[in-house]
């Protein structure tokens, strides 16, 4: 079994209600497929470096899980369907981090 840090950032248009329901549908999929969650970090509305599908900001969604590579593919293939999701990327990692990112700890500092 292998670790993985996924991002994702969904469009700025949803509502809090269908924001929850794609974090939920995501998570489901990766439990759906033999993997665990380890951690999850929302990193809220944030601006793009660049605009994405006539849009400038959107949620950030980091997940570290652990799974199989079939857990990927299955991600992936919704995520590239899902007109929600305007950009996504998985990295396979050796370890899950104890801290949280920098960017989590930055906004629990203020």
């Amino acid at each position: 079994m292998s670790y993985y840090e996924h991002i994702y950032i969904a469009s700025q248009s949803l509502n809090n209600k269908d924001l929850s329901d794609l974090h939920q549908k995501i998570e489901d999929l990766i439990k759906k497929n033999k993997g665990k969650i380890e951690k999850k970090e929302n990193w809220g509305l944030r601006q793009l470096a660049y605009p994405i599908k006539n849009f400038k900001k959107g949620y950030y969604t980091n997940l570290y899980f652990s799974g199989e590579p079939v857990v990927i593919q299955e991600l992936e293939k919704i995520e590239r369907i899902d007109s929600n999701i305007l950009r996504f990327m998985t990295i396979k990692i050796k370890n899950i981090p104890e801290e949280n990112s920098e960017l989590v700890q930055k906004e629990e500092s203020k």
